[in-house]
């Protein structure tokens, strides 16, 4: 029988035990908590933390001390000492990963590249099954890596971590950037499979089957990330391309669905506005493409974007004869505007119509950031139609305009030398040289040109003058050095000056490496 004494004392026992499992919870709290309270009160009027008057010896220290404290510090904004913390906490926990992730991530927000880089390294041998400290390293070393070693960790994320998106990506887009289509569509298609409403995987699946051209898979992939995200607006630009290169009845419909489609969801998308005026042109429907090319050139002065967007999608893309309808279309609701002009101009150019080119460039005003360019470009398309004079004629008329222009002034100097007129052409530099006398650029074209007439002293003294307002200017040291040794004289001197030239330009095919 259990008498009631002995239930008293089996009461009495359990209420100890609670009270000492509560005592020591709170003495542990309360040590942590005093820790802290020391801390902060240890901070000086300047915000950062001073060192605590009872602190005890570092050596008792814990690294979890330390890397409490780095955690204060970090909050008080005194990175530099919440760094020392966490090294000194690292160095009582070499193992830790915690600390060492904590301390590379501290580094990098302080510019620490080398410290951090040297420490995710040391990570990744000592974990080398860690997806953050491998990425972490791709991080740091993503400008310095070798590709292969690169491409090798990033198989080996998606081997210890399959769910990881990004690196699928980031590896298949590496892939592509090197013209590896078919290890790139391989990754493409495990991400479909594995991640089947996944958008982005079946995009770049689809990229993949467009390098290879293989349009009709291209345009399969292209409808499915429609299908998983009916908003998207590359995909149905992608489909366009695809329609355009089998054009016909059929293919020219699903050309205007799918611009319709793209304006449905963007109603002011300027390339899917200038796709549409251009199909309608290219489809003999040329009211309408005018119209609407009218509507879009009106508003050209007050908003850049239209240009911006017409460069990038015709001449960036060198679609240089859809270039010249797009700007010579917009070009009549604006006749005058010089940024049309320039860049109708650079479409005719680059299709080698340059008399074209020229028509336009001659257009663009004076005070168009563009204009001294296409003064320039236009002496040069004379001169590539074999109309050397009238390219010498060109920019004689232009210098009188502009007396002290030095492209203009080196442009004639350079026709005039190309036609042997070496008089001439040096005194255009001269004149150069007198509103501007230390220009080495001029200087340098003189002595040239001295060498060439004759006057090998004179293109001596000039290659000096050069060098004495710039001691390393290569290409002057390399021509003094071959003066000297083409007249046998100087000879150490000639050889002293081509390895200065060499040493500042080794690269520089146009210097000779002395022997």
């Amino acid at each position: 029988m259990i008498t009631a004494s002995k239930l008293q004392f089996d009461s009495i026992i359990k209420v100890t035990r609670v009270m000492k499992k509560s005592l020591t919870t709170i003495f542990i709290l309360v040590f942590f908590l005093a820790g802290c309270t020391q801390l902060k009160q240890s901070q000086s009027p300047s915000g950062s933390s001073a060192v605590q008057k009872n602190k005890p010896a570092e050596t008792d220290l814990s690294a979890n001390y330390y890397y409490l404290e780095s955690r204060l510090l970090i909050k008080d904004k005194d990175y530099s000492n919440a760094i020392d913390s966490l090294e000194k906490a690292l160095a009582r926990d070499p193992e830790s990963f915690i600390l060492t992730r904590d301390l590379i991530r501290l580094y990098l927000a302080q510019k620490k590249d080398a410290a951090a880089l040297a420490l995710a390294e040391k990570l990744v041998q000592q974990n080398p099954e860690s997806v953050e400290g491998l990425l972490l390293l791709v991080q740091l070393k993503k400008k310095s890596m070798d590709e292969n070693e690169l491409i090798e960790i990033l198989n080996r994320i998606i081997v210890l971590d399959p769910e990881n998106k990004e690196t699928f990506l980031r590896l298949g887009k590496i892939y592509m950037d090197k013209d590896s289509t078919e290890q790139a569509q391989g990754l493409f298609q495990k991400m479909v499979e594995k991640f089947p409403d996944y958008y982005v995987a079946w995009f770049y699946l689809g990229e993949t089957y467009m390098v290879q051209k293989q349009y009709d898979n291209a345009a399969d992939k292209f409808l499915k990330t429609i299908e998983i995200e009916p908003d998207l607006i590359e995909p149905r630009f992608q489909l366009i391309k695809i329609y355009q290169i089998k054009p016909g009845p059929e293919n020219n419909q699903k050309i205007f669905n799918t611009y319709r489609e793209i304006l449905e969801i963007e109603p002011d998308n300027l390339r899917a506005l200038m796709g549409t005026a251009l199909h309608y042109y290219k489809t003999g429907m040329k009211k309408e493409a005018k119209n609407l090319f009218m509507t879009l050139g009106q508003d050209i002065d007050s908003d850049s974007r239209l240009v911006m967007a017409a460069f990038d999608e015709y001449i960036s893309s060198k679609q240089y004869t859809d270039a010249i309808i797009v700007f010579s279309q917009l070009l009549e609701a604006d006749p005058g505007n010089s940024t049309l002009n320039f860049l109708t101009g650079m479409a005719y150019e680059a299709t080698e119509d340059f008399k074209a080119a020229i028509s336009f460039y001659l257009k663009i005003k004076r005070y168009h950031p563009q204009y001294k360019k296409s003064l320039l470009t236009i002496a040069l398309l004379y001169r590539q139609m074999g109309e050397e004079q009238t390219a010498i004629n060109f920019l004689e008329n232009k210098y009188r305009l502009f007396p002290t222009d030095i492209d203009i002034i080196t442009y004639l100097a350079s026709f005039y030398e190309r036609d042997q007129q070496y008089e001439k052409a040096m005194e255009f530099l001269k004149k150069g040289l007198e509103d501007s006398p230390d220009n080495t650029s001029l200087l340098f074209k003189l002595g040239a040109i001295q060498d060439k007439a004759g006057f090998k002293q004179d293109s001596i003294l000039t290659m000096k003058k050069v060098i004495e307002l710039d001691p390393k200017d290569a290409s002057a040291l390399n021509y003094l050095g071959y003066s000297y040794a083409d007249l046998g004289i100087n000879l150490d001197q000639a050889l002293s000056l081509i390895k200065r030239a060499h040493a500042l330009k080794p690269d520089d095919g146009y210097l000779c490496e002395p022997v």
